[in-house]
């Protein structure tokens, strides 16, 4: 804790450098073309290899003008009025007056959220079901806009049709869930907390996840891959081809991803958990906040849009929050029992990743859970059960009825805590400016705390 943040993380500036160059060219009226000026950037940056301190700023520019090539190479947006080719990928979920899909377009690669008017023949749709759309419209779809057929399975690249093969395997699992004897709330539950498929929660069972500051288990992320992490890490034996464990763990973490429908916050995890995998294979010290950064740039590599997604944001900033002050958190609270551990990592855990999302919250849904302390201490090991439950009832499904009943009794206390008196503060709508500020004021804390840290390990 004694060097400042930035030796510890040399991919920090890139990964900065390139968020700002997304931002800069999504919200400002450029034009000019970035890649030419990208690789004249490159060549000089090379030739500044004698300067170490010049290099490493032409090498922050030379990241600011990738995120900008990223936003400025993105294919344009499909024409509303175009006969365009698509794909459902996937569940159609049923509305009082339309089916909501989700379509792939696969010439382009855009996945769209499309309305459907309701009809004998909207109802029949089905998981990867090919259409030809006359007009892909603003949200709505009318039933004489679209019809059956068309030659979009084929068109779709190989990574997209592993994915809908994936989606296939989910709707089997999911038809296995529905054969169990559960409730519609338990059912729908344990469809988003196990396979990420949240299109049967209702309004009033989101409601009470959010209200209780619950909502990050019912949408998959670093949590749930981080158990199942550790429970394959623990059917390995010894270290004798640690390799070929590492493999076949981090082939199963991106089959699971792929199963889930690969959300940004599993794509994240996954990323983590497989740079974190090869280093342990070499050998080698793992800087989290690298293996954040790398991850972030990984994913944006790939769709600079994520940045901009709620699910992204709230991801990279609980874990960043966490993996800054965890280690704060256990230099001034030092305890040796087991069980005292295990309260301190629930307490810095939940505090640090609270820190890290209320801002963000507060802006995207405006408000901030009172007892989210309470309720972590109560889903996190329910959680742990649940998916370990799923993984039985996948070889054993008479074990259905006892998962069901895990769930029923997860939503019954969260319904509790929901309805204690201030469970939640409504209405908090910041500006942009006071989410900047808040942050800002959490980075103070850190700073401050940090010194106090170091202040602590040097006097003992």
């Amino acid at each position: 804790m004694d060097l400042p943040i930035r030796h510890h993380v040399p991919l920090l500036g890139p990964a900065v450098s390139m968020i700002a160059g997304i931002f800069v060219m999504t919200y400002s009226p450029l034009t000019w073309p970035v890649l030419p000026l990208l690789a004249v950037c490159i060549v000089v940056t090379c030739l500044f290899s004698r300067w170490p301190l010049t290099q490493t700023a032409l090498l922050k520019v030379d990241f600011l003008l990738v995120g900008m090539a990223l936003v400025q190479c993105q294919p344009p947006p499909v024409n509303a009025f175009q006969t365009s080719e698509a794909v459902v990928v996937s569940e159609p979920v049923e509305k009082p007056k339309t089916i909501a899909v989700d379509l792939l377009l696969p010439q382009s690669g855009q996945r769209l959220r499309r309305y459907i008017w309701k009809d004998e023949q909207s109802r029949s749709l089905q998981l990867g079901d090919a259409l030809i759309l006359k007009q892909v419209g603003d949200g709505f779809v009318s039933r004489h806009d679209w019809q059956r057929g068309g030659d979009g399975y084929r068109q779709m690249g190989r990574v997209q049709r592993v994915r809908l093969q994936f989606l296939r395997w989910r709707h089997d699992l999911l038809e296995r869930y529905r054969q169990t004897p559960m409730e519609d709330e338990a059912y729908a539950v344990l469809a988003a907390m196990t396979l990420g498929d949240k299109s049967a929660l209702t309004r009033e069972l989101r409601e009470t996840y959010s209200v209780t500051g619950a909502s990050h288990v019912l949408a998959l992320s670093g949590l749930h891959l981080g158990i199942i992490f550790m429970l394959l890490n623990g059917l390995t034996l010894g270290r004798r081809r640690f390799w070929l464990s590492q493999v076949i763990i981090v082939l199963c973490i991106w089959a699971f991803a792929f199963l889930t429908g690969l959300p940004p916050s599993m794509v994240r995890s996954a990323t983590m958990l497989s740079i974190y995998a090869v280093f342990s294979v070499g050998g080698r010290g793992r800087a989290s906040l690298n293996l954040l950064c790398f991850a972030a740039m990984i994913i944006l590599l790939a769709d600079p849009a994520s940045l901009f997604d709620v699910g992204f944001q709230l991801s990279f900033m609980a874990v960043l929050s966490i993996l800054l002050f965890l280690p704060l958190i256990e230099v001034f609270w030092p305890v040796k029992h087991w069980l005292l551990r295990w309260v301190r990592s629930m307490v810095g855990v939940s505090v640090a990743a609270q820190l890290g999302v209320a801002p963000l919250i507060a802006f995207y849904f405006g408000r901030f859970s009172t007892y989210f302390l309470l309720t972590n201490f109560i889903v996190i090991p329910v959680v742990t059960v649940i998916l370990y439950g799923a993984l039985s009832v996948v070889l054993f499904p008479s074990l259905g009825i006892w998962l069901a009943a895990i769930v029923r009794l997860l939503n019954k206390a969260l319904g509790w805590i929901a309805q204690m008196p201030y469970a939640s503060i409504e209405d908090l709508h910041p500006s942009v400016l006071q989410v900047v500020l808040m942050y800002v004021v959490v980075l103070l804390i850190y700073l401050i705390t940090s010194r106090l840290a170091n202040a602590r390990c040097h006097s003992d």
